[in-house]
């Protein structure tokens, strides 16, 4: 399958009302937000869209919204993550009628894998049921499954459509050996699930990342992305800092809620989450409100 997702795609989050329903004024603007910001894709309903967590209509809901607010504009990789292969497959199916892109998915989390066979079952029963392109999602503090890269390169060699990963794993020597199995491939993409990692790892070959924190600083992450392409060292250091300065939000509760709150702060959307996850204070907020001054995102 001859296709390469580069770049940084934001990991959006899903702006949501007092009820838990996707608010749709909100997204919208979050939506467009990121796309004017020069983000290279979206990535819908992954662990910032808090997809385990929303019902399945307001799943289907922010999926309406996205693909018609998007309209093209940029590729979708739509997260359908769940526990068991049909069901991960009966998500896959509802996200079709929408027109992704393509499709990224764990490992079924709840029971974890507890053998690299499972994985790869797993992926080609994945890939095998839908024509698709097929991210692999690892991200093992959630899932509980460790994805390794040999496992990775097996299921490229195997499985046409699926063309890229998702690192979340934050572990630099794991990237070296994706890279290592992997970098040279034209129809693979590895993206970077960590701000600290992406700068570096982009210069070292990876195609781009995919960071929550791009919610929050798009132009920025895009920056990140661009320095590090163009091999300008000390520009990736100055924006690496800046994420590093910027990644205080993650202190205020579960991740998102950090990331919920800077956009209520900014007047994008509400920062309610879907429970059990909690807002944060509003003394975090007023914390939160200097932060993002200090490091120029409040003009």
């Amino acid at each position: 399958m001859d296709i390469r997702y580069e770049g940084i795609f934001a990991p959006t989050v899903t702006p949501l009302d007092e009820k838990e329903r996707v608010d749709e004024l909100g997204f919208v603007r979050q939506l467009i937000r990121l796309i004017d910001n020069g983000v290279h894709g979206i990535y819908l309903l992954g662990s910032s869209g808090e997809f385990v967590t929303l019902t399945q209509a307001e799943r289907e809901r922010a999926m309406d919204i996205a693909s018609k607010t998007i309209a093209g504009r940029v590729p979708v990789i739509c997260c359908v993550m769940d526990t068991s292969t049909q069901r991960v497959i009966q998500n896959i199916e509802i996200a079709q009628q929408f027109g992704f892109d393509a499709v990224a998915t764990t490992p079924c989390y709840y029971y974890p894998s507890v053998d690299d066979a499972d994985i790869v079952q797993f992926y080609k029963a994945v890939a095998t049921s839908t024509e698709l392109p097929v991210v692999i999602y690892n991200i093992p503090v959630t899932a509980k499954t460790i994805i390794k890269p040999h496992v990775v390169a097996e299921l490229a060699d195997a499985c046409e459509n699926i063309v890229g990963i998702k690192d979340s794993s934050a572990d630099w020597v794991n990237f070296l050996n994706l890279s290592a199995l992997l970098g040279e491939r034209e129809n693979f993409s590895i993206m970077i699930g960590s701000h600290f990692l992406v700068g570096a790892a982009v210069l070292f070959g990876a195609e781009g990342g995919i960071i929550s924190i791009s919610n929050v600083a798009p132009k920025e992450a895009v920056a990140l992305y661009n320095a590090a392409r163009e091999r300008n060292i000390d520009e990736v250091d100055r924006l690496q800092q800046f994420f590093v300065k910027l990644s205080k939000l993650y202190t205020y509760g579960q991740g998102v809620s950090g990331i919920k709150a800077c956009l209520e702060i900014m007047g994008v959307c509400n920062a309610y989450t879907t429970n059990p996850l909690l807002p944060v204070s509003d003394a975090a907020k007023t914390e939160l409100t200097t932060l993002l001054a200090d490091l120029g995102i409040l003009h």
